[in-house]
């Protein structure tokens, strides 16, 4: 993942919990460099403009998911099974659990387009894409075709996390993600 300074860092932190809390356009850059005890300048030569600094805050929000979910699977002693629970809890938790994210994190898994983004995306994929191939080389999933998978389950967790079910907590939509995906990757026996 990407170094960021202290100084950007608390922009980045200071932004994100503004755009989860505002409509994008009552979020004022000045607002923004005065919350991180920064001057506008100084903000500025980290961004270019409010597109720049939201886009940046959404791509780190992205960046941190995909690396907890890399630690995750790289876990020793864990079976493709409670490997995939750990994908579906954790894009759900980092959804659910930050207002900033399930707001934010919404845009990311389809658009901007190309770069460093679409490199993300085909790596958040290309994790769970693993862990279902792993699966299948154990027995403990089937699955004739992971790469396309990978790409429904991100999709399902962002889209009942942006638009809930009224009353559903966390709990019940892990609880229920994880048997929706199961039934479709466990074989029946």
């Amino acid at each position: 993942m990407k170094e960021y300074s202290e100084k950007e860092t608390r922009i980045l932190d200071t932004a994100a919990e503004m755009f989860a809390n505002q409509a994008f356009h009552k979020v004022l850059l000045s607002d923004v460099a005065h919350a991180a005890r920064v001057g506008k300048g100084t903000l500025y030569l980290y961004f270019k403009n409010k597109d720049d600094l939201y886009f940046a805050v959404l791509f780190r929000g992205f960046s941190i998911l995909v690396d907890t979910l890399r630690q995750h699977i790289n876990q020793k002693n864990i079976s493709p099974t409670e490997k995939m629970e750990g994908i579906i809890r954790e894009m759900s938790t980092y959804m659910f659990m930050k207002a900033t994210n399930a707001h934010l994190l919404s845009r990311v898994m389809h658009f901007p387009e190309g770069g460093e983004w679409q490199d993300k995306r085909t790596e958040l994929w290309g994790l769970i894409q693993e862990v279902i191939e792993e699966g299948v080389e154990t027995g403990e999933f089937e699955d004739s075709c992971p790469r396309f998978t990978s790409q429904y389950i991100p999709s399902f967790v962002r889209s009942i996390s942006i638009f809930p079910p009224e009353g559903l907590n966390h709990e019940e939509f892990c609880a229920h993600a994880c048997n929706f995906v199961f039934k479709a990757l466990k074989p029946d026996r």
